[in-house]
């Protein structure tokens, strides 16, 4: 999920489609650009929380599993 977050782009694009592509595709391109300058930031909270969700289920299970070898004997 980190490198996920590494390489989406935070920055709209550059191209010219007026000069690229014709009109459908040019559309489309710039629908694409508005709607995803609008998602990115949200994207990027919801990336940021669910690693932080995974973070916390992983410390508890090493909790758990160190919590579980210690009662076994297997103390470090």
């Amino acid at each position: 999920m980190r490198q996920v977050l590494r390489t989406i782009s935070v920055k709209r694009s550059s191209a010219d489609f007026n000069r690229t592509v014709g009109p459908p595709v040019r559309d489309a391109a710039e629908n694409f650009e508005d709607r995803w300058d609008a998602g990115r930031k949200q994207l990027r909270n919801e990336c940021d929380d669910i690693i932080e969700a995974i973070d916390v289920i992983l410390d508890a299970f090493a909790a758990v599993d160190d919590q579980s070898g210690d009662s076994l004997g297997g103390g470090r």
